[in-house]
C-alpha cells in the first residue's frame, strides 16, 4: 500500500433533499419485463433501504426509499400484468409496506436538511461554485467522477476509503455488523414476533436509539481504521530498516516515499536547559553555574560574556532552585524536577463522528459506479463439492449467491442452493417463492449466482446472458460466476456490459433456449482488476440447501 493510500479521501458536498429525489425517482421502466421481476425488484430496493438506514447513510436509504416508492406507485400500476387477478393481488399485498416507508422518509428528511445546512453555513463561498459545476454535470454525466459526485451514499459526511485498498479493515468492518445484525435478529425473533411483522419491527426500532447506536458503531469502525492505519505504517517503517545477509532483499515497492525514522528518547538534561527566571518576590542572586556547564559553553575569543552577577557559595543546584519557589512541606528526600505534563490542556470539544464509507471499486460503461463485492475465496470451491455429483452425469447445477450491504460495500455470506431442473445445458430454479422467501426473513440480498458448465468451457451463453439480465436489473453490481471444472480456464465472473449488453438483451424477443444476438461485447468479467470484486480468505459464509430432501440445509463455513 502506498503512503498516499493512507489518507481517506473527503467527498464533495452533501446532496439537497431535491436532488436525492430526482436521482430516485431517474431509473429506466421496461414494461416488457414481467411483473414478478419488478415485485423482486422492489423487494430488494426496500431490503438496501433498510440496511442504508441501519449504517446510518441516511442519503442513500433516502433515494432508495424514494425509488422503491416511485416504482411501487407510478409504475407497476401501469404494467400490463398489473391488470390481472394475480397481478392486482400482488399490488395489494406490497402496497401495504407503504406507510411504514413514509414514516422512515419523514424521519430521514431532517437529518438529511440538516447535515446539508451545516456544510452550507462552513462552505457559503465554494457553494456557488460547487452548484454550478454540478449543473453542468447534470447536463451531460459520462465519466466516473461526474456519476460519483453525484451519489448520495459519498455525502460530505463520510471518510471515504479505497476498498481494495482496504480489504483487511472491509472484511474486518464486515464481519462485525453482520454478528451485531444476526444478534439484534435473533433477538426479535425470541420475542415470537409474526413473520410478517419482523421486517416492520427492525426499521421501526431503529429510530429509539438510533443516535447512541450509530455513535457507538461509528467509534467502533474508527477504532478499527485507527488500528489498521497503525499496522500498514508499522509494516511500512519495518520495510525501512536493513535485513540481514541472509534475508533476500525487499523488494522495492512503487513509491519512493520514505517515513522519517524515530530516534529513541534521551533524558533531558534539565540543568542544561533551565530557562532563565525571574527572581522571586524576595531577592536573590542567581544560583552559580556548573563547572560542567561552562565548559559546554566555553566562549569563543570573539564572544564577550555578560557581567556576572555576584556569585554565592556552591550549593546542591536542584536545592537551590526549589528555594526559588514556594517552600512546599519538608519531605525526606528530594525528588529531581519533573518533566512537564503533555495533557496540561483542556481537552478539544469531541470532533464529529464520520462514517466510514468504501467509494466505488468501479464503473459501468455509462460511468455509472459501482459498489465493491467481496467473495469468500472458498465459495467456489464448496460449490463444486455440491455439485460434483450433477458434474459426474454431465448435468449443470446453480446456486444463488446472497449478502449485505456494509459501509457501501457489498459482501457475499451466504450460498443459497434453490430448488432446481437440471439438464446437459440448463439449469432453471423453481419454487423461486421460497428463495426469496428465505432471502428476506435473512435480510440477504441477491448479488448474483453461481453456476457449472460440465461439458462446456467458460463463457456466458446466451441462455445465461437472459438468466443475468434478471439480477442485474435487480441490482446493478450483480455477478454471474461460471465454473468449468474441465477446461481452462476453469472459472471466471462477468457481468452484463450497460450499455450495451443489459439493454440488448432485456429487449431481446427470440423463445430459442439458444440463440444469437446481433451485438457485440454483450458482457465482461468483472474480477478486480479491472472490475468490482474481489476474493478474500477472510470472509465467513455458510450454505442452506432449500432442495427437498437435504440433509443439512445450512453448514457453516469459515475460511480462517
Amino acid at each position: 500500500m502506498a503512503p498516499s493510500d493512507l489518507t481517506p479521501l473527503t467527498s464533495s458536498r452533501p446532496l439537497t433533499i431535491k436532488e436525492i429525489s430526482d436521482r430516485g425517482e431517474r431509473f429506466s421502466f421496461n414494461p416488457a419485463i414481467p411483473l414478478t421481476a419488478w415485485l423482486r425488484t422492489g423487494n430488494t430496493l426496500s431490503q438496501e433501504g433498510r440496511i442504508y438506514l441501519q449504517d446510518g447513510n441516511f442519503a442513500q436509504a433516502y433515494l432508495l426509499y424514494i425509488r422503491y416508492l416511485t416504482l411501487l406507485l407510478k409504475c407497476l400500476p401501469s404494467h400490463p400484468d398489473a391488470k390481472s387477478q394475480e397481478g392486482k393481488r400482488a399490488l395489494n399485498e406490497v402496497n401495504k409496506t407503504v406507510p411504514d416507508i413514509v414514516i422512515n422518509l419523514e424521519k430521514i428528511k431532517p437529518i438529511i436538511q440538516r447535515e446539508y445546512d451545516e456544510w452550507n453555513a462552513s462552505e457559503a463561498r465554494r457553494q456557488q461554485q460547487l452548484r454550478e459545476k454540478r449543473r453542468a454535470d447534470l447536463k451531460s454525466p459520462s465519466t466516473y467522477e461526474e456519476h460519483t459526485a453525484q451519489d448520495p451514499a459519498l455525502s460530505s459526511s463520510n471518510r471515504l476509503l479505497d476498498a481494495g485498498d482496504n480489504q483487511d479493515l472491509a472484511v474486518e468492518l464486515a464481519r462485525n455488523e453482520i454478528r451485531r445484525r444476526d444478534a439484534n435478529r435473533k433477538a426479535i425473533r425470541r420475542t415470537n414476533v409474526p413473520p410478517e411483522e419482523e421486517q416492520t419491527r427492525r426499521t421501526a426500532g431503529f429510530w429509539d436509539h438510533w443516535t447512541d447506536d450509530l455513535a457507538n458503531r461509528q467509534a467502533e469502525d474508527e477504532e478499527l481504521f485507527r488500528r489498521q492505519m497503525e499496522s500498514t505504517r508499522r509494516e511500512l517503517d519495518r520495510s525501512d530498516i536493513p535485513q540481514n545477509e541472509s534475508h533476500p532483499p525487499a523488494i522495492q515497492g512503487h513509491s519512493n516515499y520514505r517515513y522519517p525514522s524515530i530516534t529513541r528518547s534521551q533524558p533531558i538534561q534539565y540543568e542544561a536547559l533551565q530557562p532563565y527566571r525571574k527572581p522571586s518576590p524576595s531577592p536573590q542572586p542567581p544560583r552559580p553555574p556548573k563547572e560542567g556547564i561552562v565548559r559546554q559553553l566555553e566562549p569563543s575569543p570573539s564572544y564577550v560574556p555578560a557581567p556576572l552577577t555576584p556569585e554565592l557559595p556552591a550549593e546542591d543546584p536542584i536545592r537551590h532552585e526549589r528555594n526559588l519557589l514556594p517552600t512546599p512541606p519538608p519531605k525526606e528526600y528530594d525528588d529531581p524536577p519533573r518533566p512537564p505534563k503533555v495533557h496540561e490542556d483542556p481537552p478539544l470539544p469531541p470532533k464529529k463522528q464520520q462514517r466510514l464509507t468504501f467509494k466505488p471499486a468501479a464503473y459501468l460503461e455509462s460511468g455509472e459506479p459501482i459498489r465493491s463485492i467481496f467473495l469468500p475465496s472458498q465459495l467456489r470451491r464448496q460449490f463444486l463439492s455440491i455439485a460434483s455429483e450433477n458434474t459426474r452425469r454431465g448435468l449443470e447445477m446453480c446456486g444463488i449467491l446472497c449478502g449485505t450491504a456494509v459501509n457501501n460495500a457489498l459482501f457475499v455470506r451466504c450460498l443459497l442452493i434453490p430448488e432446481q431442473n437440471c439438464t446437459s445445458d440448463t439449469c432453471e430454479t423453481e419454487n423461486e417463492e421460497s428463495m426469496f422467501e428465505y432471502c428476506m426473513n435473512e435480510d440477504l440480498l441477491v448479488l448474483g449466482w453461481i453456476h457449472t458448465h460440465p461439458t462446456q468451457t467458460c463463457f456466458m451463453s446466451s441462455r445465461d446472458l437472459h438468466t443475468q439480465s434478471g439480477y442485474q436489473v435487480m441490482l446493478p453490481e450483480s455477478i454471474a460466476i461460471v465454473c468449468a471444472p474441465k477446461f481452462q480456464p476453469s472459472y471466471g465472473i462477468f457481468r452484463l456490459t450497460h450499455p450495451p449488453g443489459l439493454d440488448h438483451i432485456l429487449n431481446c424477443k427470440q423463445s430459442a433456449t439458444f440463440h444469437p444476438h446481433s451485438v457485440d461485447n454483450l458482457y465482461t468479467k468483472a474480477q478486480h482488476p479491472p472490475g468490482h470484486v474481489y476474493e478474500t480468505d477472510r470472509l465467513e459464509f455458510y450454505v442452506h440447501d432449500l432442495r427437498p430432501g437435504a440433509r443439512n440445509n445450512t453448514v457453516q463455513h469459515k475460511n480462517f
